[in-house]
């Protein structure tokens, strides 16, 4: 599987494409990257005085060699954006860079804990609800759904909520949903569904919380589920995945910005 992942580089910090792109690779897909900025580091706190290079002006070259050379691809997998003008570059790759049956993946990530991420507002939001409507698949977590939906925020998860928000997504215009960060009975996972089924996964819940984790969960099930792995099967090795890498991360204070997700790509060969 050719795939194109769009998102931003974070030069240090282990999240968006630089763990993208190993993951994906591992999991046996060549992929390919449209930075939609470089970062020297990630925006979560523990980092100050980060610089950003906004790389919005430089997408439609880019875009417009691809279709020159004839490059096409299987999958397109967005995750965060910054600048609201790059979602319609980035519809424009679906509709013309993409194989017959290629599966477009939006992770639309922008907020977590209650909060947008810094520098994000609405137009970031309105972006992320248009491409999410000609989505095969969405994967927000529970901050970004309420975001997505228009929905207050609610720490406690109860089943009313959840189901609401899962209509709400699915209302959106994708074909399946698959919800992150769902808590229930002390444990953490996801919910994957399509108006019909759901699937279900949870894990006992890992502390501490890490930055990047969203962004290695995502890439995971996407890997997965281009192997045609079951949605069970899905869930439960990208769950899995993350709780190994944060108890491989857990006790070294060092290493407070990601989780050591590299060990667990080693001990998958």
């Amino acid at each position: 599987m050719k795939l194109l992942t769009v998102q931003d580089i974070s030069c240090y910090g282990q999240c968006s494409t630089t763990v993208a792109l190993p993951v994906l690779s591992a999991y046996g897909h060549e992929t390919a990257i449209l930075p939609s900025a470089i970062l020297s580091t990630h925006t979560a706190p523990g980092f100050s005085g980060f610089t950003v290079l906004d790389l919005t002006d430089e997408m439609p070259k880019i875009i417009k060699h691809w279709e020159d050379t004839g490059i096409k691809f299987d999958g397109l997998y967005t995750g965060y954006i910054g600048d609201a003008r790059q979602f319609d570059y980035i519809l424009k790759i679906k509709s013309e860079l993409m194989n017959k049956n290629g599966q477009f993946f939006v992770d639309p990530a922008m907020a977590d804990h209650g909060k947008m991420y810094w520098g994000l507002g609405e137009t970031i939001v309105q972006g992320m609800r248009k491409i999410c409507s000609v989505a095969d698949y969405i994967l927000p977590n529970i901050t970004e759904a309420c975001f997505l939906t228009n929905t207050p925020y609610q720490e406690v998860h109860t089943d009313e909520f959840i189901n609401a928000l899962l209509e709400r997504l699915l209302a959106l215009g994708c074909k399946n949903v698959i919800l992150t960060g769902y808590e229930k009975d002390g444990k953490l996972g996801a919910i994957a569904y399509d108006g019909k089924e759901r699937v279900v996964v949870l894990k006992e819940t890992q502390y501490p919380s890490y930055h990047g984790t969203g962004d290695i969960f995502s890439s995971v099930i996407i890997g997965n589920l281009l192997n045609g792995k079951s949605l069970y099967d899905t869930l439960d090795d990208a769950t899995d995945f993350i709780v190994k890498s944060i108890q491989k991360t857990k006790g070294d204070e060092s290493h407070w910005y990601g989780v050591k997700y590299e060990e667990v790509l080693a001990e998958r060969k």
